[in-house]
């Protein structure tokens, strides 16, 4: 299909289109130019002030928030309320109720004061482990005592905290509310003991007033709003909507910000303060509507203006050049044309010129188009295919790990632990296989699944061994690779002990050396010569399935780490074999 060119002049002198373009951009400048000196000046002296009424709300938050803290602290590290609630849970079955009511009373003594100094406080609970409350004070009669599924939301908020206080905003009944609830916040927190572990649990139940009564002036007027998350970047508090939350994700970037959005017919100015001291963000937002449709006058005055002047100049050029511009429509209709996907479409040109040139290149450009519509139509295709098979691949794992739960508690109820625990064991291992690969793990995780690792092995092998397990607490939090051990643990067994029958030891030690975290896995197996261990470590290594672990943990590091840190083998036969892995000290929190 060919569309002919039959209008043979330059193109220089057919821009007379650009009289309209000067006509506008002549008028409209000086309008633009005042319109956004306007609302720059507005910008710096509005929004200016509501930032910093938007920090001193914050200023006070901080306040209020680390009165909390003071208060749980007073609490969580309390030698007599650790001692008390200790000794009732370890002996709570041999205690008898006098002296079960005198401990619960050293408690009590020792929280008095918090009732007169925490006025903010509605309700105060303590519970141990199990989740058994040895101290529950209502301090207001504004709310009943919590319920057991409030219980179990603190609880599950609580399983993956290292002790911080941990927030949530709630609904609980309450008699002299005409809801029947009351909007209050809970802080929870692990109570310390003495050696650094967990020995109970603080719920405090907070007048959400509190919190909020510092800030919510900032919200108010034209569909004001105001937005408050944690640490852990949920939301705690909104004076509106939980459904106007969405899209502020962006605002929790750590630092402060501002930004002015249009949503539908109104003009917003969102604030996003953040505090380093409480890790708390919060975002606020004003209505600028009103003020910015006076700004918009200057700008709608402008553009009616270069509307009229476009107007004008497209008659003028209507009236000098009649077909002047036909065999550009030509060139756009072949364009619609390709659009709808009539991709045979050419032009042909019969001009010298600069219009000639673009025809020739929409000519090439249609036929590259044609071409790589049927590349990528292919490449689709195969896309989906792969996308699906990974997909299905992706089931039978889950519903393994799915099964071997149930097959768990199946062994369980039949009072068969030493199968349900290595039942346990493998689906605990699967788990931690379907993790994604990004996400964080530690060396404490690691060893955790390489004991997992090891006690299948026990169940199975006719002859015990002997594994070690040694690290150093400084190196415990360090980030590593997830299962970057467990294919040379698994080494040892399918090669190491292969002929050995008794005396298998295996030792796993993990420690800081320098700037590096050094872990070593030693055998005392069958070990390896010189010319084996080259051959595992070389780049063009190609064995069987079962002698890759070594050759794919060297792809890993140098993949991800690089140098200077690597693996190392030092082995000799019969005298056992020592992997030595050199890793970043990454996530050690005493770098």
């Amino acid at each position: 299909m060919w569309i002919s060119w039959r209008k043979k002049v330059s193109f220089k002198s057919k821009l007379l289109i650009g009289i309209s373009a000067i006509i506008f951009f002549t008028v409209n400048l000086t309008g633009l130019i005042s319109y956004q000196t306007h609302l720059r000046l507005f910008e710096k002296e509005v929004t200016g002030q509501y930032i910093k009424a938007s920090e001193q709300a914050m200023m006070q938050l901080e306040l209020r928030i680390q009165e909390m803290y003071r208060i749980s602290n007073y609490i969580v590290f309390n030698p007599t309320i650790e001692k008390r609630i200790t000794r009732l849970s370890a002996l709570s079955e041999e205690l008898s109720f006098a002296d079960r009511h005198f401990e619960q009373e050293q408690i009590a003594e020792q929280l008095r004061q918090v009732k007169f100094d925490a006025p903010q406080l509605l309700s105060l609970y303590l519970y141990d482990l199990t989740g058994t409350n040895y101290y529950y004070s209502l301090m207001k009669e504004t709310v009943e005592p919590l319920s057991q599924t409030a219980f179990n939301d603190v609880y599950g908020a609580l399983a993956s905290s290292k002790g911080d206080l941990v927030w949530m905003r709630r609904s609980i009944p309450s008699q002299i509310e005409k809801s029947g609830y009351r909007d209050v916040i809970i802080a929870s927190r692990w109570m310390k003991a003495g050696q650094g572990g967990n020995y109970g649990m603080l719920v405090m139940v907070i007048d959400e007033q509190f919190l909020t009564r510092s800030f919510r002036e900032i919200g108010s007027g034209d569909d004001g709003r105001v937005y408050l998350y944690d640490q852990q970047a949920k939301l705690l508090y909104t004076d509106g909507p939980e459904e106007d939350s969405k899209g502020l994700e962006r605002f929790l970037t750590g630092a402060n910000s501002s930004k002015i959005k249009d949503q539908g017919d109104t003009t917003y100015f969102y604030a996003s303060v953040y505090s380093k001291e409480i890790l708390f963000t919060l975002i606020s937002r004003v209505s600028l509507s009103h003020i910015f449709r006076e700004s918009q006058l200057i700008l709608n005055t402008s553009l009616w203006l270069g509307l009229l002047s476009i107007g004008l100049s497209s008659l003028l050029i209507v009236l000098l050049s009649g077909r002047l511009l036909s065999p550009l429509k030509e060139l756009v209709r072949a364009m619609h044309m390709m659009r709808e996907g009539k991709f045979e479409i050419r032009i042909r040109s019969r001009t010298n010129d600069e219009l000639g040139f673009l025809g020739e290149s929409f000519n090439a450009m249609a036929s590259s188009v044609q071409d790589m519509i049927q590349k990528v139509y292919v490449s689709q295709i195969s896309e989906r295919e792969a996308e699906l098979k990974a997909l299905q691949a992706q089931l039978n794992p889950h519903f393994l790990y799915n099964t071997l739960n149930g097959l768990y508690w199946k062994l369980y109820l039949q009072n068969d632990p030493d199968s349900a625990n290595l039942v346990f064991s493998l689906s605990k291992l699967l788990k931690y296989s379907l993790e994604r690969v990004k996400k964080r793990t530690t060396l404490r995780e690691e060893l955790e699944q390489v004991e997992n690792y090891l006690r299948i092995q026990a169940a199975f092998l006719e002859n015990s061994f002997d594994a070690r397990i040694r690290a150093d607490e400084d190196v415990y939090d360090c980030e590593i690779q997830r299962l970057l051990l467990q294919p040379l643990v698994e080494n040892a067994f399918v090669h190491a002990f292969k002929e050995l029958t008794s005396s298998k030891v295996l030792e796993i030690r993990a420690y800081r050396i320098d700037e590096f975290l050094k872990i070593e896995i030693e055998d005392n197996g069958c070990g390896m010569s010189k010319e084996q261990v080259e051959g595992i470590c070389a780049p063009d290594f190609t064995g069987e399935r079962d002698s890759l672990g070594v050759q794919s943990v060297l792809r890993r590091i140098n993949l991800v780490y690089g140098l200077p840190y690597r693996l190392e083998i030092a082995s000799s036969p019969d005298q056992g074999t020592t992997v030595h892995l050199y890793l970043p000290l990454r996530g050690d929190e005493s770098q």
